[in-house]
């Protein structure tokens, strides 16, 4: 799909169709302004911001840092709002936390952990956490081994089609002028004297040129190497976490689980309910290869599995294996953290042009796009004198379901077991 042929200059040019890229298009568009454009190598959605773990979550994980409970704090802010402007797409999941009998955090910070995310949420809350009674557990999550667990606790976050949201989100600044086009590859970027010049391949092989004062760089985990191949030093250096998932039959789950691995790394991984089938997946995993071939591998499959089947009385098998996928999150490297202690806040590394700027996205989470959008657009829009203030808060702003472009179901999108898994 292609909504517009490529401009010959915008004020604004987006690279990237991921969910911050159109984000950024769309608060743009919602204050106003129509000359934005965005252009996407391959279709919509169709890197990470579709082949995630599913989940608008506050982040509970997250609180292991101090200094992240801003960013906590935001995102459970945002996870409310996302139910309100979306609810098609984003619905509450109740979450089970159980606390095992060996290993893993004790129950007391567990609850601790529960009480200040209930506190953070204030008002934007979904249902406070409590306890579970074993009856209860059985009734919402059947194939758990509670033999492993010595209490249970249950919180509340949102799951989402992450898909649907990025073509949501497209829509809505569709719907107010923005314009898009698919298949066409930000190949090269130059400064000029009124901001800078993208070179685009087209699907067909040929090339055309695109002039804007402001360029954002959305591309992920190919934004620094979009940058080198330039010639323009990346202002920050960045890191990918990859993450794996297993789409697997449905077992009966009425709730998800939030489980912690005892494979000695203390990971944490989600069993989750999702479309008539099952999803299991965790991230933290460091990827330094080639973006374009990032796959499930053996050992992914192998870690998954057998994390998982440790608290199941009836275990996956291989065969079981429906689809599996994997993707990145593109990270700002932090010195002295490793991978999974890199905060989740987003950073924008700024390179000024004698008029204009080209704005390059690392970090950010799916459930806080917005809030990272809006920053860009009040940052672009600061030094002019036409500032309006985003609107993307607003419902008026957004698309209906029926005006929605349509996209490729789940069961299309994943790599087949079995077929294409190995990376």
């Amino acid at each position: 799909m292609s909504t517009n042929n490529n401009p010959q200059r915008v004020r604004v040019l987006v690279l990237g169709g991921g969910i911050h890229g159109v984000g950024v298009l769309h608060d743009l568009a919602s204050r106003g302004w129509r000359d934005v454009h965005l252009i996407e190598k391959n279709t919509l959605g169709s890197g990470t911001s579709s082949i995630s773990t599913k989940l608008i979550h506050g982040g509970l994980r997250y609180l292991k840092r101090l200094d992240d409970f801003g960013l906590v704090t935001e995102a459970l802010r945002e996870r409310k709002l996302l139910t309100q402007l979306a609810p098609d797409i984003v619905k509450p999941i109740e979450m089970v936390f159980p606390i095992l009998k060996k290993g893993g955090m004790p129950a007391f910070m567990v609850r601790v952990g529960l009480f200040i995310y209930d506190f953070l949420a204030g008002k934007n809350n979904i249902a406070r956490h409590h306890s579970l009674s074993e009856a209860e557990v059985r009734n919402k999550v059947p194939v758990l081994d509670e033999n492993k667990f010595r209490k249970f606790y249950s919180f509340y976050d949102c799951q989402t089609d992450d898909l649907g949201l990025v073509n949501r989100v497209a829509s809505s600044a569709l719907k107010l002028g923005a314009t898009i086009s698919e298949r066409c590859e930000a190949e090269a970027i130059r400064e000029f004297e009124d901001g800078y010049i993208v070179t685009v391949k087209h699907s067909d092989g040929s090339r055309s040129e695109i002039s804007a004062q402001f360029v954002v760089n959305a591309l992920g985990p190919w934004a620094n190497a979009f940058l080198e191949k330039s010639n323009i030093k990346p202002t920050h250096i960045g890191v990918n976490n990859k993450g794996s998932h297993l789409v697997l039959p449905d077992i009966g789950m009425k709730a998800a689980l939030f489980l912690q691995s005892r494979a000695g790394d203390g990971r944490i991984f989600f069993l989750v309910p999702w479309q008539g089938m099952t999803l299991l997946g965790t991230t933290e995993s460091e990827y330094t290869d080639n973006p374009d071939d990032v796959a499930a591998n053996e050992d992914d499959i192998d870690y998954l599995l057998k994390s998982c089947n440790e608290f199941l009385m009836k275990p996956f098998r291989r065969q079981d294996i429906i689809k599996v996928f994997s993707g990145l999150r593109w990270l700002a490297l932090e010195r002295g953290h490793n991978l999974s202690s890199i905060s989740r806040h987003f950073v924008v590394g700024e390179i000024k042009a004698t008029r204009g700027s080209l704005l390059t996205i690392y970090g950010g989470k799916l459930t806080t796009y917005r809030t990272l959008s809006k920053h860009i657009g009040d940052r672009i829009l600061s030094g002019g004198g036409d500032f309006k203030k985003s609107l993307t808060h607003e419902a008026s702003s957004w698309a209906s379901p029926a005006e929605s472009l349509k996209y490729l179901p789940a069961s299309q999108r994943f790599q087949n077991y079995g077929v294409s898994h190995a990376g």
